[in-house]
């Protein structure tokens, strides 16, 4: 896969080279999804959230050429987030460019042609509105979707609009308009539920960007994006890391925003694949990792947005007599409205599969990354609207399946452990479950909460108490009761507590010593892992402060990816997360926060020795820049956003710093700093007997530049 990709949060494409004749232009919007009735869902179904609700085929944008092309070259500028190509046959030449504007729903493709290639067009072809893994399996849904009409509007605006089956509308408007040789198209791509209003919508706006100053136009779209990149600043030094780093930062922000969707399994970009949904076992959670230390909250926010907008689903999902007080969230659902049947301990949900049936404690691991988001902002508003609330019904779901047993302890009966097997005791649920009680005593305790305003807080600290400790043996952490990992195992859904729970650290000698076991154990079995499983090892590597394991982890990576950086399993079937993951990794081995403490530099390998970074995000709010050179740290600076206390670890034992007014800074031993700042204020830390340095991060092209790519703007 090597095609230049663009998107806005929504609508993307894609562009490829059909055949000698032919360019090819996607047609995606992540909105564009089935709505069959969670109601008549059939449980017997394999998945069937994804066969009823999931994203549909909408069409492609052609260019059709009059003679052979013989070479052809394509850019992509993550920094205008722009693509542009030449053609060239024997006699002609073409270029092409295209934008998905930042801000506006409308794509606009341009042609540029001359010679022989002179009368080459676009066209629009629309395609069935089918569900690719129904295709893939050979179970196509019946009623099929009509196929798309073909409507002319005034200002020669075209559309193509598919009526769903099930309600609701897709719909591609476009207009062509050629001066001399250039050719321009505007494009816009709109859903609608339950109205079937998105050919209005595209319609109107086709015309607004095709009447717009197109100079002004592509400023704005341009200005967009460089004050997104400017949010925050990674360089390890390593060219080939540094340049995938800021695909994926470019790919993040195609793939959604605070007011679009949650990142499916393919972003705007539906290919034929399987996975045409969101997927809440692992894919979901990690496409979401790296918005909060990269400092980019619209990259994140989605997820706690939607799940708030779909509680009312998160409670259908649960079986009935679980709804009045449960949330949870099955392996799957549509982006549009959460529609995902969860699992049950025990029993299951018959006729449901065996293990999709138990897998219930998806959600809790969702709404980890939701307080990613309040814990890096200290947004109120967000704790006590959206995670706190359903964070409670989240944990209490489990409150009707845990069983004392006469060791004392509360056991949990039979759950699915995702890509591996069912067990008692599941360490993924009882991970989660210890994680999400315990976070709920302590937002009570900063919302002022006692037993008479929450009477779940009883519950809560049972489960601390009593909730039955994680099985290991001579294998590290197990999967669950009398369930050992002994063979390959792509997930760490036993490990979580680890990475990213950060509930079980390293700390201690005997807590180390089960990570390092645990990771061994993991990775210990050979074939078959995925590009996940990699970078799920480089995270842990780097908890345990080990940069040359995690390095070694990361670039086993590459070999997993495509030259666009985009990822496939099974050979040919794309998935969106595990490259955005990569670039959490990187952060992960800069910069970590966890336990109230900051880690600067925390898993750096040899080669990252002139490493930096600039208003990278912690918990607690505080936002931190630093720089390493010749493998030593030359100053760490914290600046404080919202106010408040944090412990430092610069890598630097002896240190001398300067701060700002009202600041306060204690030693601490092994190289730790107690800060204590002001809102808005900061602390310098920098080498003992050097003199003090001026906080500057280098780009390629000085340090004043706000291009972060220097000079020359990587491509794909």
């Amino acid at each position: 896969m090597e095609a230049p990709f663009l998107g806005n949060g929504e609508q993307g494409t894609m562009m490829y080279r059909e055949d000698d004749r032919t360019l090819r232009w996607s047609v995606g919007n992540s909105a564009a999804h089935d709505h069959r009735p969670a109601s008549e869902d059939d449980f017997s179904e394999k998945n069937v959230e994804v066969l009823n609700r999931g994203r549909l085929f909408i069409g492609h944008l052609l260019v059709r050429f009059p003679e052979t092309l013989k070479s052809s070259s394509s850019r992509l500028s993550l920094w205008n987030a722009e693509a542009t190509g030449d053609i060239r046959s024997n006699a002609g030449q073409a270029r092409w460019s295209t934008i998905v504007h930042a801000n506006e729903p409308v794509m606009r493709f341009q042609l540029e042609s001359t010679g022989d290639l002179a009368d080459a067009h676009f066209f629009y072809v629309p395609i069935d509105a089918r569900n690719p893994r129904a295709m893939r399996g050979k179970n196509p849904r019946s009623p099929a979707n009509p196929p798309a009409e073909r409507h002319t509007h005034d200002d020669e605006i075209q559309t193509a609009v598919h009526n769903l089956h099930a309600g609701g509308q897709t719909a591609v408007a476009w207009k062509q308009s050629k001066t001399g040789n250039r050719t321009t198209l505007w494009l816009s791509v709109m859903h609608s539920h339950p109205e079937s209003d998105a050919e209005r919508l595209a319609v109107s706006a086709v015309h607004a960007a095709a009447s717009s100053d197109q100079d002004e136009w592509t400023s704005e779209h341009r200005q967009w994006w460089h004050r997104y990149y400017q949010q925050s600043f990674l360089s390890t030094g390593d060219a080939y890391w540094d340049s995938f780093y800021w695909i994926q930062q470019y790919k993040l922000a195609c793939a959604t925003r605070a007011d679009k969707w949650i990142i499916d399994n393919q972003g705007p970009w539906l290919q034929p694949t399987a996975w045409n949904a969101i997927w809440w076992n692992l894919n979901a959670q990690l496409s979401h990792s790296g918005f909060a230390t990269a400092n980019r909250r619209g990259m994140g926010a989605a997820l706690g947005r939607r799940l708030d907008e779909c509680r009312d689903q998160l409670a259908l999902n649960v079986a009935p007599e679980y709804r009045h007080d449960s949330y949870a969230i099955g392996r799957t659902s549509s982006g549009w409205d959460l529609a995902g049947h969860a699992g049950q301990p025990g029993e299951g949900r018959p006729p449901k599969d065996d293990s999709i049936g138990r897998e219930s404690a998806n959600l809790l691991w969702a709404l980890h990354n939701v307080d990613l988001e309040y814990m890096y902002w200290q947004d109120e508003e967000l704790r006590d609207r959206v995670l706190y609330p359903l964070l409670v019904r989240a944990v209490n779901y489990y409150r009707h399946f845990l069983v004392e047993e006469p060791d004392g302890y509360l056991h949990l009966p039979l759950s699915y452990s995702p890509e591996y097997r069912v067990a008692e005791d599941c360490t993924y649920d009882i991970d989660l479950l210890r994680w999400g009680s315990g976070r709920l005593l302590e937002l009570t305790s900063e919302m002022g909460l006692d037993d008479l305003e929450q009477p779940l807080i009883p519950f809560w600290k049972t489960l601390q108490d009593k909730l039955v400790p994680t099985h290991v043996n001579e294998t590290g952490r197990m999967i669950g009761r009398d369930v050992s990992l002994k063979g390959p195992h792509r997930h760490w859904s036993h490990l979580l507590a680890i990475y990213p729970l950060h509930t079980l650290t390293p700390e201690e000698p005997a807590d180390r010593e089960l990570i390092e076991l645990s990771l061994e154990n993991w990775h210990g079995h050979g074939k078959p892992m995925a590009g996940y499983s990699v970078t799920g090892g480089a995270c842990i590597a780097a908890i345990l402060g080990d940069g040359e394991r995690a390095y070694e982890f990361l670039n086993r990576l590459k070999s997993f990816l495509h030259p666009n950086t985009f990822y496939t399993e099974l050979g040919t079937l794309p998935v969106i997360e595990t490259p955005l993951h990569g670039a959490t990794t990187m952060q992960e081995m800069l910069l970590q926060s966890w336990g109230g403490r900051i880690r600067v530099f925390p898993a750096v390998p040899k080669e990252w020795n002139n490493a930096q970074f600039d208003r990278f995000r912690c918990e607690g709010a505080f936002l931190v820049s630093a720089k390493r050179e010749s493998g030593a740290t030359q100053w760490v600076e914290v600046t404080a956003e919202t106010g408040g206390s944090v412990e430092v670890q610069p890598q630097l034992i002896d240190a001398q710093w300067t701060t700002s007014e009202n600041a306060k800074v204690e030693r601490l031993p092994d190289g730790i700093y107690r800060v204590s700042l002001p809102k808005s204020g900061r602390v310098l830390f920098w080498p003992k007997e050097t003199p003090q340095p001026t906080p500057v991060i280098t780009t390629a092209a000085g340090t004043t530049n706000p291009n972060p790519f220097g000079l020359v703007t990587p491509g794909t």
